[in-house]
């Protein structure tokens, strides 16, 4: 799902001197992928067959995904209140892995016209380790990523169910915004 927007890289390089005199060239650049940019390139069906892939690489014991770290943003004069969820994965034999920050629950953003939570993907080289870009997501392939999960659910029930093409969503909201979209590209469906 990200190299589509990703493919461009930069080769501007830097020279760092360490104390032992040591020279050593720096990595490029990373590529920062701004909102617009993002929804404009990115859609439910890249979505779809990104994360079922992964899915499938996963019932195979190719993906190593560790623990969620969670961050608590106490309320005090100088911060908060707010969560942070970190989040990362690779999928063994790629050339790149993903780690995820989820700022969420910061409510008193709405007082000063922000939204109340922001997200970002950081994207690096399974090579080398470099960064290679940061897509400032805020949500939007969160939900993607959500949306499509619960499309290949459906997908793979109906193939065992035929003839059953009821969907409900229980909830609304962002997520039900891109459920509905996502379960129609796998397949048709009465709500």
């Amino acid at each position: 799902m990200l190299s589509r927007i990703s493919k461009l890289t930069v080769s501007n390089k830097a020279r760092i001197v360490t104390p032992r005199s040591r020279v050593f060239s720096s990595f490029p650049l990373l590529r920062v992928f701004d909102y617009e940019t993002i929804t404009k390139n990115l859609t439910v069906g890249d979505a779809i067959s990104s994360v079922e892939e992964a899915f499938k690489q996963l019932a195979h014991g190719k993906v190593d995904v560790p623990l969620p770290m969670h961050i608590g943003i106490d309320e005090t004069a100088n911060a908060g209140p707010g969560d942070c969820h970190i989040k990362g994965g690779y999928v063994i034999g790629t050339p790149t892995f993903t780690v995820k920050m989820a700022m969420v629950s910061f409510y008193k953003n709405l007082d000063q016209g922000l939204p109340p939570g922001a997200g970002i993907f950081v994207v690096n080289s399974a090579v080398n380790g470099a960064p290679l870009g940061v897509f400032q997501e805020n949500r939007y392939m969160t939900d993607l990523r959500t949306g499509a999960a619960g499309a290949i659910a459906y997908k793979y029930f109906r193939s065992q169910t035929p003839g059953n093409d009821s969907v409900g969503f229980i909830g609304c909201g962002a997520i039900a915004k891109v459920m509905a979209p996502a379960a129609a590209g796998v397949g048709p469906f009465q709500g």
